[in-house]
């Protein structure tokens, strides 16, 4: 047994021993491709297979080093993820033929060989939406404010949502358990009664944040580094052309133009629903997040 083997066992036995016979549970924050610090999270846990149970936020691919192996980590020791808006752009996007993706996406694509985003994809089309757990529901987002069944929700608030009508989707809604969620990297790790959110932008240099409920213990692991510029944090897409249903002109815009259109009701998709008029109007990022899909 090497050195560092020897270190993390025994940081195992010493996570372990003061309740040996405990199961626990961990949650993990977004991961982003930082598939050291996801391994090294569940390390520090002393995560005993068979008897712990891992869960994670979702957004498990893209922006950082290695989603590859982050992914095969989850795969490899069970761990229970929801659907991430990263994971669900992935297979949108490949419903499409290769000669229909914008140049954004041919940019990502090019990161891996197409056999492995085709295995990636098959992986995480799978994955719920949320996951109702003992000890708390987990969302990748947040939960869409008014509505009290998951059943009613939009897929894309699930996915997408931070704000409503301007302020926290979170400070609108009462849960009868703890909600679990990621997604809001700016906002960084949030705890207050009812809410824990666990995405402290890991894949932007800060941290990896998990939760054990029955330990009420958070565990920390920092990035080894800088993956992806702050800057670009909250979206790839916010500088990169794209189309828009429901602008008549069909022009190519950003995702800012997209954004400040739908706040001024200059687009409105064709055949609008009543719910996603509700949407667009309480937050105008989500619709510009998921409008190019419905061209």
């Amino acid at each position: 047994m090497s050195y560092e083997e020897l270190t993390a066992h025994s940081s195992r036995l010493i996570a372990r021993a003061w309740k040996p016979n405990m199961n626990r549970t961990l949650y993990i924050g977004d991961v982003h491709g930082c598939a050291d610090e996801l391994e090294a999270i569940v390390d520090k846990f002393g995560f005993v297979r068979g008897s712990d149970t891992l869960y994670q936020t979702g957004d498990i691919i893209n922006k950082g080093p290695d989603m590859m192996r982050a992914l095969k980590f989850v795969v490899d020791n069970g761990i229970q993820t929801v659907r991430g808006n990263h994971e669900e752009h992935l297979i949108r996007s490949m419903e499409a033929p290769p000669s229909q993706w914008s140049e954004k996406q041919k940019k990502r694509f090019a990161r891996l060989p197409l056999e492995d985003w085709i295995y990636i994809r098959d992986i995480v089309k799978d994955w719920p939406l949320w996951r109702d757990t003992p000890h708390a529901l987990l969302v990748h987002a947040g939960l869409e404010p008014g509505k009290t069944r998951l059943e009613d929700m939009s897929p894309e608030v699930l996915l997408s949502i931070r704000k409503w009508n301007d302020e926290p989707w979170y400070k609108q809604v009462t849960w009868p358990k703890t909600v679990v969620f990621g997604h809001w990297a700016k906002k960084g790790f949030v705890h207050r009664p009812g809410f824990i959110g666990l995405d402290s932008g890991c894949v932007y240099g800060k941290c990896l944040t998990a939760w054990c409920p029955e330990e009420d213990k958070f565990y920390e692991i920092p990035a080894r580094r800088e993956y992806t510029p702050v800057k670009d944090k909250t979206k790839e897409s916010e500088v990169s052309p794209c189309k828009v249903a429901g602008d008549a002109n069909k022009s190519i815009v950003t995702f800012d133009n997209i954004r400040e259109k739908i706040m001024r009701g200059e687009i409105t998709p064709a055949n609008e629903t009543p719910e996603e008029a509700n949407i667009r109007k309480a937050s105008p990022s989500i619709s510009a997040e998921w409008a190019g899909y419905r061209l």
